[in-house]
């Protein structure tokens, strides 16, 4: 496997789950890249408005001799950005046989299935577990029954074992991580946070690890080297911590990320 003739430079902010992903990806494909911070706690500057109108991140420009002779190009939206990464060269993220083939539309299929449920009936909800972290215990457990819930009867399914997968812990059997797993490991590894720091009801961490398949598997998912690369969750933790007591004295309104 060669590293394709690609500059890269990533416009993030760290605390952004959706930057993890890219920067999961980027660190499991062994891909050279530079960084860009991007802070979300002050007005865009006119030069990152003119990279991402949007002013949201992430976004990652390229360029390379072989696409456009070398103009540089950009990407929004987290799923596009690492689906890019992706497919710039045969990798584990997105398995694939020597040649095209059944196994290989099974095998890539199913994590494309995976990701649109996650995308579809997970992500949504975390919206709602940020927000719970700063309101009462009625707040988090009502957040708590829900988010389970959505797990248990949408992606629990997709986790089982099926007779041809293989050994290993990942999606499929796989003993490496999988698209799918970039996908859905920065926002468990931030819930696991809170409820580990008492921002949310240690309960919700139980219960989701006391499902059959996805406790699991995500047991394994959040010790992967390349998310855990950078991760701060002390910081995290007491962050998150300084600006509940902020929100509480009305001087901070929490933000989502919504890439």
């Amino acid at each position: 496997m060669s590293t394709p003739n690609i500059s890269l430079t990533l416009y993030y902010h760290p605390e952004c789950p959706f930057v993890h992903r890219v920067l999961t990806t980027l660190r499991e494909l062994s891909l050279p890249y530079n960084t860009v911070f991007v802070d979300l706690d002050v007005p865009r500057s006119a030069g990152y408005l003119a990279i991402n109108p949007r002013g949201t991140v992430p976004a990652l420009k390229f360029s390379s001799p072989d696409f456009r002779n070398g103009k540089e190009t950009i990407l929004t939206e987290s799923l596009v950005i690492i689906y890019f990464l992706g497919n710039l060269f045969p990798n584990h993220l997105l398995p694939a046989a020597p040649s095209a083939g059944v196994v290989t539309a099974v095998a890539r299929t199913s994590i494309f299935f995976f990701i649109n449920a996650w995308e579809n009936k997970i992500t949504p909800l975390f919206d709602k577990v940020y927000m719970a972290s700063f309101g009462g215990e009625k707040e988090a457990k009502e957040v708590e029954d829900m988010v389970v819930g959505a797990i248990e009867k949408e992606i629990d399914p997709l986790l089982k074992r099926q007779d041809e997968d293989g050994g290993g812990a990942f999606l499929g059997g796989r003993e490496k991580f999988t698209m799918a797993e970039v996908v859905a490991a920065p926002v468990i590894l931030r819930l696991f946070a809170f409820c580990d720091g008492g921002l949310l009801p240690r309960s919700f961490k139980a219960n989701l690890l006391a499902l059959p398949n996805f406790g699991k598997w995500a047991s394994e998912l959040v010790r992967n080297e390349s998310l855990l690369k950078g991760w701060d969750e002390a910081g995290f933790v007491s962050g998150s911590r300084a600006k509940l007591q902020e929100f509480k004295e009305g001087k901070f309104k929490p933000k989502i990320c919504t890439q």
